[in-house]
C-alpha cells in the first residue's frame, strides 16, 4: 500500500507535467502570435516547434489519464495520511486537476482557435 500512497501524493506532478506539455504543444501556434503582437521580430521560427505537437498531445493525454485515475480510482482504497484522507486537500487536488485539464485543452486546441480568431 505504500507504493499506492506514493503515487497518489505525486498526482500534483502529473497535473503539472500535463499543463507543461499542453503549453509546450501550443508554442508553435500561439507563440508566434503573441511575440508578433509584442513586436518581436523572428517569431515565426517558433512555428518549427510543430513537430513537438503529437508527442506533447500523447504526453498530455497520458499524464492527465494517470492523474485522473489516481485521484478518482484510488479514492476507494484511501489510507490515513494520503491526499484522499483529508477532504480539503482532496478537493483542492480535484479542482487543480480540472483547471489544469482546461488549460491543457486550450493549449492543445490553439491551432483551431488562433486560426478562427486571427485567420
Amino acid at each position: 500500500m505504500e507504493k499506492i500512497k506514493n503515487i497518489e501524493n505525486k498526482s500534483g506532478l502529473l497535473i503539472g507535467g500535463g499543463i507543461f506539455a499542453g503549453i509546450l504543444s501550443s508554442l508553435c501556434c500561439v507563440g508566434p502570435l503573441v511575440l508578433t503582437l509584442l513586436g518581436v521580430s523572428g517569431a515565426a521560427t517558433l512555428s518549427k516547434l510543430d513537430v513537438l505537437r503529437v508527442p506533447m498531445i500523447i504526453m498530455v493525454v497520458t499524464l492527465f489519464t494517470i492523474a485522473g485515475w489516481v485521484l478518482y480510482r484510488k479514492r476507494k482504497i484511501c489510507e490515513p495520511g494520503s491526499i484522499c484522507a483529508d477532504p480539503k486537500k482532496y478537493k483542492r487536488m480535484v479542482i487543480t486537476y480540472w483547471i489544469g485539464l482546461v488549460i491543457a485543452i486550450v493549449g492543445l486546441s490553439s491551432p483551431q482557435w488562433v486560426a478562427f480568431l486571427f485567420g
